[in-house]
């Protein structure tokens, strides 16, 4: 179970490509920022959301039961829930039956209720709302979210949700923020009876109603953010396979694919196997294997959903021989699902960490001197901006994109990310720096064992931050201070006088910048230490030192 923080104050894939500036077309709604009183008050244990889906006039219409504990006193109880949504009415749920009508009133996106006392803290509440509309189309899923009413090849509905960047209001009444994750989530979603409903968790009944349709009733019991919660429906056809994990449990491996493409999701469900090895051997066990692993194929490109994780890549291999979406969203179950930004300001915990591991996956599979080339080539990207892990509450697209218009994403979160953490492995070694990772991902070894919630956690930058120095035994608090929370980099300034050549470190803002660099000298690379930021070594004959030849450190460009 994830601890309520009350903190006061986008997807784009990595996929072994590129990060050009995206045109994104459309703002995303907000998700995340600072939380307000009325919302830091409770701590979300439950949501048992039941919904209709009409593909005909692309409606949905149902109810949302929110259970949370009260733990500040408050008579207001505040949800987000987007603008097309209309609520018909708010009732509190007592005694395995609903009982008072409350007072409630819209303001923009979200929804006041106003209970008839104070609620005072250790109480629990469950709150029922009643919604209906048509909800938001996303104008460009995954980056700007909403609803796909799309159609297979045989013209019968095929619907996602893609939320991250917007959150689930856009969906379902929800406190819309990354510090509070559900214990659970139940759905029971009703949809016409020629459809499949793939949602978080696992399947526990389906009902055949009167009426044509059908009732696919899943329970998610792990924690979840809400961003994860949604659905994938379709007249899947179903791939199952199933996975032994490092920690002894078997757990399923579900493909839920479209017709037509039945017979190619089989070699991603390979592939798959193949990745969960790799992410179990540095990271620790998939952390959800009390549920299931499920892939649902989508009609946007991909995005991490615990559990159902959404896949569009259309079964391409990338240059390296792989799935590289497949790979990527996947080892977003670690990165973003087991371990969760308690702040969009720490986005970078989610995206950066998990380009790193693409990165990592190469140089598994074609040695370290391809990954240092990648890296390198990464380096030369990164848009610097705006800080990689702002220290104020952020909307999440105001991490994902660049300052300030907001339209516009710089990628630095996934790239700049991945070769901050690459020049961490330079600094403290490969040693320290991979147990660091794994830590980051389990901090002890007994939490590697539970399937139960205890597994997950919320964390910032400052807990990295923590883990590394102990792991590494160095004072880092330089090191994160320039790469994390300011945007420029530092400069190697190299100057040669005689036999001699002075280097020195010209850092953002003068602050103390004191990183080791790898020289050659005379056909010999050395590590130079750097103590104070600056260093003078020798060197005989005509050919100059060469700095940093395999660009192990990020640095601006000469």
């Amino acid at each position: 179970m994830k601890k309520l923080l009350q903190v006061v104050g986008f997807l784009l894939i990595a996929v072994q490509i590129s990060y050009p500036q995206r045109e994104l077309g459309a703002r995303p709604t907000d998700t995340g920022g600072v939380l307000i009183y009325e919302q830091a008050a409770y701590d979300v244990k439950s949501y048992d959301i039941s919904l209709r889906v009409n593909p005909q006039d692309k409606s949905i219409a149902g109810s949302t039961m929110v259970t949370a504990n009260i733990v500040s006193p408050t008579n207001v109880f505040v949800l987000d829930l987007d603008t097309p949504l209309t609520v018909s009415g708010v009732s509190l749920f007592k005694d395995f039956h609903k009982s008072d009508n409350l007072k409630y009133e819209r303001r923009e996106g979200k929804i006041w209720i106003w209970f008839p006392m104070t609620k005072q803290v250790g109480e629990t509440v469950s709150i029922v709302v009643a919604y209906s509309g048509v909800p938001r189309v996303a104008p460009r899923a995954p980056w700007v979210g909403g609803f796909m009413w799309e159609k297979t090849a045989d013209g019968s509905p095929w619907i996602a949700i893609a939320c991250q960047n917007d959150g689930a209001d856009i969906w379902f009444p929800v406190k819309d923020h990354p510090s509070d994750e559900a214990d659970t989530v139940a759905l029971h979603i009703t949809v016409p009876e020629n459809l499949y409903v793939a949602t978080v968790g696992k399947l526990r009944k389906i009902n055949a109603n009167a009426d044509g349709t059908r009732t696919f009733n899943w329970l998610m019991s792990n924690p979840i953010n809400n961003y994860n919660v949604v659905l994938n429906i379709a007249p899947y056809k179903i791939i199952e396979d199933k996975y032994r994990s490092v920690a002894g449990e078997t757990f399923p491996i579900v493909f839920y694919a479209l017709p037509e493409s039945f017979e190619k999701a089989g070699d991603i469900v390979r592939q798959t196997k193949d990745f969960l090895k790799f992410y179990e051997e540095k990271l620790g066990p998939y952390p959800v294997r009390s549920e299931k692993l499920g892939i649902a194929e989508t009609p946007h490109l991909g995005m991490e959903h615990s559990t159902i994780i959404a896949y569009g890549n259309k079964f391409k291999n990338n240059a390296d021989g792989f799935d590289g979406l497949m790979l990527h969203e996947l080892g977003h179950e670690w990165w973003g699902n087991l371990v969760t930004a308690s702040d969009w300001r720490d986005f970078w915990i989610h995206e950066g960490f998990q380009s790193l591991m693409d990165e990592l996956y190469v140089e598994k599979l074609k040695g370290r001197e391809v990954y240092e080339a990648r890296m390198a080539e990464r380096m030369t990207r990164t848009r610097n901006l705006q800080a990689v892990a702002p220290r104020e509450a952020k909307i999440a697209y105001q991490v994902y994109m660049a300052a300030p218009d907001y339209l516009k994403s710089d990628g630095d979160i996934y790239g700049k990310g991945a070769v901050v953490l690459h020049t961490l492995r330079y600094l403290i070694g490969d040693e320290a720096f991979f147990r660091a990772l794994r830590r980051m991902a389990y901090p002890t070894k007994e939490r590697e064992k539970f399937t139960d919630g205890r597994q997950t956690r919320l964390v910032t930058t400052d807990d990295f931050l923590q883990i590394a120095e102990e792991e590494s035994k160095m004072d880092l608090d330089w090191f994160f201070e320039v790469y994390l929370r300011q945007p420029k980099l530092p400069r190697i300034i190299a100057n040669a006088n005689g036999n001699k050549m002075n280097l020195r470190w010209d850092a953002p803002d003068n602050l103390p910048f004191p990183m080791p660099i790898d020289v050659e000298v005379n056909g010999k690379t050395r590590r130079v230490e750097m103590k104070n930021g600056a260093a003078t070594i020798d060197y005989v004959g005509k050919d100059l030192p060469v700095v940093d030849q395999r660009s192990l450190i990020l640095k601006a460009m000469p």
